[in-house]
């Protein structure tokens, strides 16, 4: 066995099996395969020349997994790795009398920490002005406004919120993803492709009309690349906004008292808001600052993890709106292999962050206590709105228990890591 590393986040490893040592490893593999069931002989009676011929390739498997899983052990202990994702098989070659393997392993980089206390980092001060007040009461005026139908006789103009049904076809022919029923669509918005929208404006309530647009010529989908396409579409309601009056009637509604008492619980509500906002950035200059000091990998094997979590994440808030992430694509003309190559950025940071925050709670020896995991528990059962007890039985029904402590405990020590570096820093 060969182990070299490739470089702060890979080690690669070369095994050879040959000889006797192959002729040996081959013999065990193949007892496995002794009842096997081959036309014309009985079982437990193969030659074990047939048996190799008719299952070639699920012996060549299994002598693979058997070198892989010994070597592998072997290069984690004896190199003291910490692996943090599967291996990549690079290269496996088997002849008559040889077996040859390499393969990858993902691994937690070695750095040192920079520095992270007595940093000097810069606070926001901040004044809650009657001005912000009066913005923040009147965005509140007109969230309050209520999107009512209008008559069947009226047009469609932009900001109206139109109820759609739509199909596409490009050269006659239906392509998938260009369907949906019931959608929801803000004309003026710009969410759909070419000049979607705005052929839109003008129609009413049950008419059935065509759209034609053309995709991009950058479009992720080849078969739709720069084509003309034809909607048709029927307009199910057109709903617009009316607008809401500032008066107590209004306050209450909004669950308060009167206009005045509406402005001095905005205020309070603004300065707590932008206490914790402050609060939370200046957090974030600090770790940015140390992380920024840290010479430290990001592991590939991490990064891509972080990715795949962040586009699940965003199809899930498509998913809330009726939307799956193809139409998503199909609407705007993003790719999966763009939308990845765009998030890379942020993940790597993310990784690194992640990595310099457990370093430090090693270093500083953060721990926390079974009575503060237990206090954690409460607040997330409150948030679920469930009692603890009822939470944490739902949790051991579903088998990830123990994943479901250990994520908490981890939260925990990265708060208590955090808080460390915030009291360490001078405020600038």
């Amino acid at each position: 066995m060969a182990v070299k590393k490739l470089d702060e986040t890979t080690y690669e490893v070369s095994a050879v099996r040959e000889g006797e040592e192959f002729k040996h490893l081959k013999e065990h593999v193949l007892v496995h395969f002794k009842d096997a069931k081959v036309d014309g002989f009985r079982p437990g009676h193969v030659p074990a020349n047939v048996i190799e011929k008719n299952f070639k390739k699920e012996i060549d498997g299994e002598i693979l997994n058997h070198i892989i899983s010994d070597e592998y052990q072997k290069a984690v202990a004896e190199n003291e790795l910490k692996p943090i994702a599967d291996i990549k098989l690079e290269k496996y070659e088997i002849q008559a009398d040889k077996a040859e393997v390499v393969f990858t392993i993902p691994v937690l980089p070695s750095f040192e920490l920079g520095q992270y206390k007595g940093l000097e980092v810069e606070k926001e001060n901040f004044e809650v002005t009657d001005e912000k007040v009066n913005e923040e009461i009147e965005g509140m005026r007109k969230n309050a406004s209520k999107l009512k139908e209008v008559a069947e006789d009226e047009e469609a103009k932009n900001d109206d919120v139109v109820n759609i049904n739509f199909e596409g076809f490009v050269d006659g022919v239906a392509f998938d993803g260009g369907k949906a029923e019931g959608y929801d669509l803000t004309l003026g918005s710009h969410s759909f492709i070419d000049t979607f929208e705005d052929q839109i404006v003008g129609h009413k309530k049950n008419d059935e009309f065509d759209v034609n647009v053309k995709f991009p010529e950058a479009y992720h989908a080849e078969n739709l690349k720069g084509k003309p396409a034809l909607f048709k579409v029927k307009v199910n309601s057109i709903k617009r906004k009316e607008e809401a009056e500032l008066n107590d009637d209004l306050a209450k509604e909004l669950g308060f008292e009167s206009v005045d008492d509406m402005r001095a619980k905005t205020r309070e509500n603004i300065t707590k808001r932008e206490e914790a906002r402050v609060e939370n950035e200046f957090k974030n200059k600090i770790i940015e600052k140390v992380v920024d000091g840290t010479n430290v990998e990001a592991p590939r094997a991490l990064v891509d993890r972080e990715i795949e979590f962040q586009i699940n994440r965003f199809a899930q808030q498509l998913q809330m709106q009726g939307i799956n992430l193809s139409q998503y694509f199909q609407m705007t003309g993003q790719t999966i292999d763009k939308m990845r190559e765009d998030s890379r950025e942020m993940a790597e940071k993310s990784v690194k962050t992640e990595l310099v925050l457990s370093e430090i709670s090693k270093v500083e020896n953060i721990t926390v206590t079974d009575e503060e995991v237990d206090n954690e528990f409460e607040v997330m059962a409150t948030m679920y709105g469930m009692d603890k007890a009822t939470m944490l039985d739902e949790v051991k029904k579903s088998g990830n228990y123990q994943r479901f402590v250990d994520e908490a405990k981890y939260r925990l020590v990265n708060q208590k890591t955090i808080d460390l570096l915030v009291k360490e820093t001078k405020v600038k």
